[in-house]
């Protein structure tokens, strides 16, 4: 009895293997024909249209030009201004020492004028501005801590300045501090013995008004300004791949008079039309110039010349900017960009752009009449949105691997392509209503 019943057994664990066996066949052979699809049919990729204004500039190399004279005097100096600071004439500018002490000496005494400067500024308040003074005080210790944080150690001083001013007040308003007439005068006491130490170096002058470039800070160019304008686009190309700059040598500085200074670069042909408006002449607006890595802040200027070489591939032009400040005054042989407008659209990959026939059927490149647009995921489907076609009216703008495009809505334009719609990047057999 028990040999027929496991006979009957038998099969019937046969049978369940084998279903087994067969299930997970079938699994492998999902998994194996996915994977091919995976790779034969990918899965539509997506990137979400943005809004972006993109820079159209010009890249330039050339020199800085300005109306300058020198400061005789060298030694061992100790300076009285900063770099980029406006002078009369007769001002005293730089001091000459004897002993490398007396270099200390002069930093202590400064940093004493500034503290009781500090503390007589306390004094100058009312109890009116206690709402004000603790919002200067908390505004100036989250400046102080962003610059600690980002490494930003120019601006440090004079925001512990901003800070210790506003508590000081705000001690003298809450009577915790009747005044700070006894520090002061220590103070004052302090400045006396150590001016005393330092006694009277020889003192150097500004010849004339202008703003003040140490010489440690530049140097200056091997050739006049009339002569560098006076250059054709070849022999100026030539002049600034010559390393032109000179050391200041003999001098303790030099001053840059008047407000207007000029840059004269060299740049290519192409780059060069940018420099000029519809008319065939230089753009008069909406110009600036900046020195990457050295001074990045934007400044407004105008262009006075745009010659274009096209036998040599270069554009000669010269710019003249009313703007001054102590980095662009430490300069004299630069690169540039020169922004000549700025366009703002939707950013979308330019491999997302595709060009449809008056069938509806896609192009396989760019042609005149075909129409270009890009495929938007709406719900489950993929919908052909138009873009603007390039020319006159709407020159490509380029931002990378991406373009910029006008949005829907924009006047004068076609678009059809909305913020955040989510672009189709990569596709297989896109057209106008595919099920997603």
């Amino acid at each position: 009895m028990s040999r027929m019943q496991e006979k009957r057994e038998l099969p019937g664990a046969l049978k369940t293997l084998a279903g087994v066996v067969i299930v997970f066949l079938l699994l492998a052979t999902g998994y194996v024909i996915y994977q091919a699809g995976q790779v034969l049919l990918p899965p539509n990729t997506y990137e979400t249209a943005l809004l972006a204004t993109v820079e159209d500039t010009v890249d330039a190399e050339g020199v800085l030009l300005f109306d300058e004279s020198y400061v005789a005097g060298d030694g061992t100096l100790g300076y009285l201004v900063a770099d980029g600071e406006r002078v009369s004439a007769g001002t005293a500018v730089a001091e000459v020492y004897s002993d490398a002490s007396q270099a200390a000496l002069r930093q202590q005494l400064t940093q004493l004028g500034d503290q009781i400067d500090l503390l007589q500024k306390s004094q100058n308040t009312t109890s009116a501005q206690m709402e004000t003074l603790r919002k200067d005080r908390s505004a100036a210790l989250y400046n102080l801590m962003d610059s600690l944080d980002t490494a930003d150690y120019e601006d440090t001083d004079a925001e512990k300045e901003d800070y210790l001013l506003a508590q000081n007040k705000l001690w003298v308003i809450t009577g915790e501090v009747s005044s700070f007439s006894d520090q002061i005068a220590a103070l004052v006491q302090q400045m006396s013995s150590v001016q005393a130490q330092l006694g009277a170096p020889t003192q150097i002058t500004a010849p004339q008004t202008g703003y003040f470039i140490r010489s440690s800070s530049s140097g200056r160019l091997n050739a006049g300004m009339e002569d560098i304008l006076a250059l054709g686009a070849v022999d100026l190309k030539a002049y600034i791949e010559s390393s032109p700059e000179i050391a200041l040598d003999g001098c303790a500085g030099k001053i840059v008079s008047g407000f207007t200074w000029y840059y004269a670069g060299i740049c290519s042909a192409k780059e060069g039309q940018k420099l000029l408006g519809t008319d065939g002449r230089p753009l008069r607006s909406g110009v600036e110039i900046r020195f990457p890595g050295q001074a990045e802040t934007p400044l407004k200027a105008t262009l006075q010349e745009v010659n274009i070489d096209e036998e040599n591939d270069l554009t000669r032009f010269v710019l003249s900017c009313e703007v001054i400040n102590g980095d662009v005054l430490r300069l004299n042989k630069a690169n540039a960009q020169i922004i000549v407008g700025e366009s703002t659209g939707l950013r979308i990959p330019a491999s997302a752009v595709h060009y449809l026939k008056d069938d509806g059927s896609e192009a396989e490149g760019q042609g005149e009449n075909y129409i270009p647009g890009v495929y938007v995921k709406y719900g489950n489907l993929a919908r052909f949105c138009k873009i603007d076609p390039v020319d006159a009216d709407h020159p490509q703008v380029q931002d990378g691997d991406h373009l910029i495009v006008l949005p829907s809505g924009t006047v004068g334009s076609v678009s059809q392509v909305r913020l955040y719609d989510e672009i189709i990047v990569s596709g297989q057999n896109l057209y106008d209503g595919k099920l997603l």
